[in-house]
């Protein structure tokens, strides 16, 4: 190797978590066969679609059809508007639509995961977030959008996501420094 190649150092698995904090990753095992194969993807439909799919399946022991569910919230998120690409906004917006007569849950977003993230997956009552991976941040999935079930710090601090990335992977471990952007159903109390 000369001087001015850079190695590669691949993630090597001591510099990941030992431990997690949210979710187990048993319930999202489930969604390792929503696989978003077309092109180009709809990554955001598929994370909306999972995300109230296990809200519906946790409170009311009900699982959605998950065509159905593909297929109405492709038309509110991913092709809403005349661009291509989803941006977190597009992703709340078809929730916020797809949720309207239905009071139980509220569409909730933010920009910082590293803050956002691990907050609610501290309640009592953890909660999956939709979080937004981005090419500027050198993110393997470039601009994707994956659902966070649990994060972990390294021995070194450094923190990271677990997560359903609609590829096919339900146990996909990333950065959360490589992360902008995130939404969450929040649950309402009466």
């Amino acid at each position: 190797m000369t001087s001015n190649q850079k190695e590669k150092k691949p993630q090597a698995k001591q510099n990941l978590p030992k431990q997690w904090h949210g979710l187990r990753p048993s319930r999202f095992v489930k969604y390792r066969n929503w696989i978003n194969s077309g092109s180009p993807g709809i990554c955001g439909t598929y994370c909306s679609a999972v995300l109230v799919h296990d809200a519906v399946l946790q409170k009311y022991k009900h699982s959605l059809d998950k065509d159905i569910l593909l297929a109405g919230l492709l038309t509110v998120v991913d092709e809403f508007l005349p661009y291509k690409g989803t941006f977190f906004w597009d992703v709340q917006h078809g929730l916020k639509a797809l949720l309207k007569d239905i009071p139980d849950w509220t569409v909730k977003s933010g920009l910082i995961t590293e803050k956002i993230v691990p907050a609610l997956l501290d309640r009592p009552e953890p909660v999956p977030v939709i979080v937004g991976t981005t090419r500027l941040f050198n993110s393997k999935y470039k601009n994707h959008w994956v659902v966070v079930y649990a994060y972990g710090h390294n021995e070194y601090g450094k923190l990271f996501y677990k997560a359903y990335d609609n590829h096919g992977r339900y146990q996909a471990i990333l950065p959360a420094s490589q992360t902008i952007g995130c939404v969450w159903l929040e649950e309402r109390k009466n």
